[in-house]
């Protein structure tokens, strides 16, 4: 823990993410990026904390006095797409791009870091926090087993995300359910394959996959009180042949919903369902459950302190009526703390997240810095008030 010196170096922000934009690494994979972080953390006189939870790091910016604690997290991590854009900045690793603009959040919270750097907090403590294996719903989880984090009390936790498809600076808010709790699930149903002039001879899967997905596509209406849904992604039977009855079947699926106890309720239902489809048919039916996220859930104090400084700093606020539909690991954040998560708009016509296409919105980064820079002043005050 520390109290920064004055005398940060320029950062050049624009230069920086556009240069994480051109090496991006998967989830578990961000050794560079990682370094790459705390070295300008350094730079600007603060101590990093590494490896924390795998490749995730974070530094503690002390007041004088003693006060609350507010912890703001980015994320690193980058996709298995292959990037298609024109610009000076496109991905130099083959099949892997930042497509969901956490080269820009990193930055954002620099910046964050450059600006306490020489204006620290008055009292209490700023937490600058970076998660690796977002992506892939781990990373918060893996870091919140180290000791550094698992025993910190933190009065505010705050992250956002770049969300394309509204208006450039929008801050996009939502009280309760912000995004929804999801997983994948694999199913493999093995049989016993036969000659298709002799099925009885084998054990089809056919029926059973048709019961399965038929129940998964019911699966919401079972649960009215909340909103779910289940997006069928994948279903093969057997080869393509026309003399063989098939002996394998898979499906694959999303289930979503906005509440964490419907959720519970849909993955219990679903395997108890498999068990009995099991005993009737005497298939072997293996279930794999694969990136769980819980919801993200905001505190309604956090969500109205959000919306007072947007207010004060002259930025649109739009407040949602549903949940978004994605999942953030955040949420394992907001499980142990509260806090809140938000947007800002990317763009009306801006491409969309996880597309090859994308690159994230530069001149949003002052906006998050900004009114992440307006909360902390909130809680803690600045030295030096800028």
């Amino acid at each position: 823990m520390d109290t920064p010196s004055n005398d940060a170096p320029v950062f050049n922000a624009v230069a920086f993410r556009k240069n994480l934009h051109r090496f991006p690494e998967l989830s578990l994979e961000e050794v560079n990026t990682s370094q790459t972080i705390a070295r300008v953390l350094s730079s600007f006189g603060l101590k990093p904390v590494t490896e924390i939870g795998g490749h995730g790091l974070f530094c503690i910016i002390e007041g004088e006095d003693e006060g609350e604690t507010t912890l703001i997290r980015a994320d690193f991590d980058a996709l298995p797409i292959e990037e298609q854009a024109q610009h000076d900045h496109v991905s130099a690793n083959h099949g892997v791009m930042h497509a969901c603009g956490h080269d820009g959040h990193t930055t954002s919270l620099l910046k964050v870091a450059q600006q306490l750097a020489e204006h620290p907090p008055k009292s209490g403590q700023v937490v600058l926090l970076f998660q690796p294996a977002e992506e892939i719903g781990t990373g918060a989880a893996s870091m919140l087993t180290h000791p550094a984090l698992r025993d910190l009390t933190v009065d505010n936790a705050y992250a956002y995300h770049n969300l394309p498809g509204y208006p450039l600076h929008q801050i996009v808010v939502k009280t309760d359910t912000f995004a929804c709790a999801s997983t994948g699930v694999s199913i493999t149903l093995t049989g016993k394959t036969s000659h298709a002039a002799r099925p009885e001879n084998g054990i089809s899967p056919t029926n059973t996959m048709m019961d399965i997905m038929q129940l998964l596509q019911g699966m919401p209406q079972r649960f009215p009180d909340a909103f779910s849904l289940v997006t069928i992604v994948h279903a093969q039977l057997g080869e393509a042949a026309y003399g063989v009855s098939p002996g394998e079947a898979k499906v694959m699926a999303t289930m979503r919903s906005e509440c964490n106890e419907t959720f519970q309720a849909m993955q219990t239902l679903l395997t108890e369902a498999l068990q009995e489809f099991r005993a009737q048919s005497g298939l072997d039916i293996y279930v794999e459950w694969d990136e769980p996220f819980n919801a993200t859930v905001n505190s309604r104090q956090h969500v109205s302190m959000l919306v007072e400084q947007a207010n004060q700093l002259g930025l649109s606020v739009h407040q949602l009526d549903e949940p978004m539909r994605w999942s953030e690991d955040f949420a394992e954040f907001l499980l142990k703390w509260r806090g809140a998560m938000f947007c800002i708009g990317s763009g009306t016509h801006h491409p969309e997240l996880h597309n090859p296409d994308y690159d994230f919105p530069d001149d949003i980064m002052d906006t998050a810095a900004s009114l992440f820079v307006a909360l902390i002043r909130r809680q803690h005050g600045l030295t030096q008030d800028l």
